[in-house]
Parts: structure tokens; C-alpha cells; sequence
């Protein structure tokens, strides 16, 4: 079962290693894509059509505001949605220097204003986001899963019995992992928390499970006999309390 064991431990290693993998590029992909937005802005003040235009209104749209500006391409009037981005106030009247994408028409900013694509815009945000929260903790996950497996390797599986006793609002909530008691054949007592809620409950239906238990303290990996599906089941916890004989 020893080696099962770790082959579950290097498997967790490796699921987090993938979200690491995963949270990197995404993290990297929306550094990318504001750079390349910066980019087009930049470019298409370079080398856009400039003209005159006046703001026609302000406009908050989710505590951003919005310009409505009305100017002119080409002789024909025309009016254009400014993002306001630079900080800048402005009122109805203002004059503004507009500056529009000879080839595409639509593609509309302000000497001040870059106005990028507002939908790609949240995007890179979102991705951002979503990267930058998920990097630390899967940096942080891959290093427990390695050490735990660290620990397996230098202490060894040990038989126990162990029962599952769920968080009381694991029922209402579902998010709070269940305490793990350990009894060890010297008579030693372990008090766990599991590192994971989803399908350790299910084995709270039937105490003193068979298990092997190997590592010490936040690094405790146990392996019961059979799991809600059948079959060897890894649950990572951490140790918080010892009692009884070790000899």
C-alpha cells in the first residue's frame, strides 16, 4: 500500500504543478494582450486621422465614465464612445482632438483617451485577476504536495484505524473539511484536519476505518483501504493534536 500511496501523493503533486502550468499562462496571456492593446492605442496615434470634436455628453456606465463625441470624417458628421481612462474631467462642450483608424473607420480614441476595446478590455482584466490569485496558491499547494510526499518517503506508511468526523457545517456549507482520529496499534492518537472536503464526508458512515498513515504534522498523508468509489483513497491532513503512547 506504500507505494500506492505515493503514487497518489506524486499524482496530487502533479495536478498541481498543472494548475501552476495553467495559472502561468493565463497570468503571462493577460500581460500579453494589455501590452498589445497599448500597442494599437499607441500606434493609432501615430498614425491615425486627426480632426476636431466636441464632448456632446458625460456618462457614468459602471463607475466608468463614458464620452459621447460628435465629429467630423471625411466631411460627414459622425459621433463616437470615448472610455476615460486618463483621469482627466470633462464637461459638455469641451473640445477634444479625435483620432480615427484611416482603414477602419470605427476605431475611434482621443489624444488622451486610448479607448480600447472595452470586451477585451475585461478580459485581460478577468485574466488577470484570476491568474494573479491562483498562481501563489498553486505555488504554494505544489510545495505541500512535495513534501508530503517528502515525509512519506522518510517516515513510512503506518497501519491505523481512523474515523471520519465531519465539520458541523460541512452539511450546511459543504466547504469545511472533517477532523480525521487517528489510533495507531502503539495506542498513540492523532487528531487531524483534512486538507479536502470533497468525498472524505462520505466515509464518516462507518468508524475506525483500516488505513495507513505516513508523515508527521502538516505534512500527514492518510490512505484508507477503500474510498466512496471503491478502491484506495488519498486524503492529505494536518496533525493538530497527540496523545497517548508512542513506544
Amino acid at each position: 500500500m506504500g507505494e500506492i500511496g505515493l503514487r497518489r501523493l506524486r499524482a496530487g503533486g502533479l495536478r498541481w504543478t498543472l494548475v501552476l502550468v495553467v495559472a502561468l499562462a493565463v497570468f503571462g496571456g493577460s500581460i500579453a494582450l494589455s501590452i498589445l492593446l497599448d500597442r494599437a492605442a499607441d500606434e493609432l496615434l501615430r498614425t491615425g486621422v486627426r480632426g476636431d470634436g466636441s464632448v456632446v455628453s458625460v456618462h457614468s456606465v459602471r463607475k466608468t465614465y463614458v464620452l459621447t463625441i460628435r465629429y467630423a470624417l471625411a466631411g460627414s458628421p459622425r459621433e463616437a464612445r470615448v472610455e476615460v481612462t486618463s483621469g482627466r474631467r470633462y464637461r459638455t462642450g469641451d473640445h477634444v482632438t479625435v483620432v480615427t483608424d484611416a482603414v477602419r473607420p470605427d476605431r475611434v480614441r482621443t489624444v488622451d483617451e486610448p479607448n480600447e476595446n472595452a470586451v477585451v478590455s475585461a478580459l485581460g482584466g478577468l485574466l488577470l485577476f484570476t491568474g494573479g490569485v491562483t498562481l501563489p496558491v498553486a505555488v504554494l499547494r505544489r510545495i505541500r504536495w512535495a513534501r508530503r510526499r517528502g515525509d512519506a518517503r522518510r517516515t513510512g506508511w503506518r497501519p491505523a484505524v481512523v474515523t471520519v468526523v465531519p465539520d458541523r457545517n460541512l452539511a450546511a456549507k459543504g466547504h469545511h473539511a472533517p477532523d480525521l482520529e487517528i489510533r495507531y496499534d502503539d495506542g498513540t492518537t492523532v487528531t487531524a484536519r483534512g486538507a479536502q472536503a470533497f468525498g472524505v464526508a462520505a466515509l464518516s458512515d462507518r468508524p475506525r476505518r483500516p488505513a495507513w498513515v505516513a508523515g508527521t504534522g502538516a505534512n500527514l498523508s492518510v490512505l484508507f483501504r477503500e474510498g466512496p468509489r471503491g478502491g484506495p483513497f488519498l486524503v492529505p491532513a494536518t496533525g493538530r493534536t497527540v496523545s497517548g503512547s508512542s513506544h
